[in-house]
């Protein structure tokens, strides 16, 4: 008996262990074989394993059996040749690019996986932007008043939920939180709604993050060079109404101004991330912990970050959509050379996390960190907060890089985490003349539909696609 001979339903449950391009491989075996790519279920089989390791072009939720076949091939074949463009030295852009301009100059701050939507926000308020059609969608913007700072978001079925600080530009010490949630539909955005609160925050040189759960939405606060933090919780949108709640938790360490703090949330447990450019602290806070307002520690991991360079200086962090793939946080760093010396570069450290599998207990964590950080060096310098941008997935970041010799262009760079090796890379992506680098003042990575935002600062928004 041959594969062929096999009925097609062990055939796909082979199929359910092969990621691509493996599957595509297998159909070129024979003519008999080739006759599944004619099978919905075939299509189904291979999507359902991919997006297991990585997204794919439509929302993370999306019911695949509802897809018509030429669309399902179709996600395929995407997925496939931007994994090839972008493991090359320069991607290409395989298509013309899109210009718009925006009602003015704006930020992006957030997209929805698999969707045509992107959340940007102009002059203190935020809007829905239907990248696809170039055009706000018709639902009414949240006035924020001030500048947003911390964004986090949790994506589930039709729903995109953002939680994020704003100061108002006339009282910058006095923060507020907004939750805001999206409803969409074939990709979408069909409804906008927000809720407001004040939040109290410590005076001087201090650590803020925000987090939000199915169920609740949570600050956390520390003073540099203290050993605590303050973290309050909050019950939001749910029949089981949380009260809310205060607490001070230990950090294991004095919070070093050169520090990274931030902090995320997965299936309802809290982590939060001291990064001091040695090693990595996580914190894990049990769900069960958080629902009940005591927040006590329930684990410790360590993650070491394997470092030749003894100066690099605190920029930024990005965090993913979700963990769920496998990296749980980016820190950039820049190293603190001397100004004239052509050696400096922008170091980026991805916090790889794996799934544990434990039972859903409320207190054993979903995830576990027993690998040390990845770190890659890119030559240049990252000069813009604003000019970075980490994907749904947590593998590829997009940056601006500004070389140090100031007469050279900027150029827009990919630092890629590849989960199978556990190693980085960095490309120099195709950007067309029209683009000036150094006009640029918002950036944004799909890596779902292998797409590149860019926004100036005259409001003009363009899209570089790469597959």
């Amino acid at each position: 008996m041959t594969l062929c001979d096999l009925p097609i339903d062990i055939i796909l449950d082979v199929v359910n262990f092969l990621e691509l391009p493996d599957p595509i491989s297998l159909l070129l075996t024979c003519s008999a074989l080739y006759g599944l790519s004619d099978e919905r279920s075939f299509w189904i089989s291979v999507l359902e394993t991919t997006r297991r390791k990585s997204p794919i072009a439509c929302p993370p939720h999306s019911d695949l059996s509802q897809y018509p076949l030429d669309r399902l091939k179709g996600l395929v074949i995407s997925w496939s040749k931007l994994q090839i463009n972008w493991n090359q030295p320069f991607p290409q852009i395989v298509q013309p690019a899109t210009t718009t301009h925006l009602p003015g100059p704006a930020q992006i701050i957030f997209m929805v996986q698999g969707t045509d939507i992107l959340v940007l926000t102009m002059k203190g308020s935020v809007f829905c932007w239907d990248a696809k059609n170039a055009t706000p969608f018709p639902l009414r913007a949240v006035e924020t008043g001030g500048h947003i700072t911390q964004v986090s978001g949790l994506e589930s079925a039709g729903i995109c939920v953002l939680a994020f600080f704003a100061a108002p530009f006339a009282a910058p010490h006095a923060p507020r939180r907004y939750i805001l949630t999206i409803k969409h539909a074939a990709g979408k955005a069909i409804d906008f709604t927000s809720e407001v609160s004040q939040v109290s925050m410590p005076y001087g040189p201090h650590f803020e993050s925000v987090f939000v759960t199915e169920d609740m939405v949570g600050t956390i606060s520390a003073i540099d060079n203290q050993e605590d933090c303050i973290l309050t919780v909050s019950g939001v949108s749910s029949d089981d109404r949380l009260l809310d709640s205060t607490s001070v938790l230990k950090l294991h360490r004095p919070l070093p101004s050169h520090a990274l703090m931030l902090s995320f949330a997965y299936k309802g447990h809290l982590y939060i991330l001291l990064e001091d450019s040695e090693s990595v602290q996580i914190q894990h806070i049990s769900r069960k912990s958080l629902r009940s307002g005591g927040c006590e520690e329930s684990s410790l991991y360590i993650s070491e970050i394997d470092s030749s360079y003894d100066e690099f200086a605190a920029f930024c962090y990005m965090i993913p959509s979700t963990p769920f793939y496998g990296i749980s946080a980016v820190f950039v760093r820049l190293e603190g050379h001397a100004q004239g010396d052509t050696s400096r570069s922008t170091c980026f450290t991805f916090l790889p996390t794996t799934l544990t599998h434990a039972a859903d207990d409320g207190v054993s964590s979903p995830l576990a960190f027993d690998t040390s950080c990845v770190t890659e060096w890119v030559s240049g310098v990252l000069a813009e907060i604003s000019l970075v941008w980490l994907d749904h997935s947590g593998f590829n970041a997009v940056a601006v890089i500004q070389p140090v010799m100031a007469f050279e262009p900027p150029r827009l760079v990919l630092v890629r985490y590849h989960p199978e090796t556990r190693s980085t890379s960095s490309h120099t992506l195709t950007v067309p003349e029209t683009i000036n680098p150094r006009s640029l003042s918002s950036v944004c990575i799909d890596d779902t539909a292998g797409v590149v935002h860019l926004v100036d600062t005259a409001g003009l928004l363009s899209t570089l696609r790469y597959v």
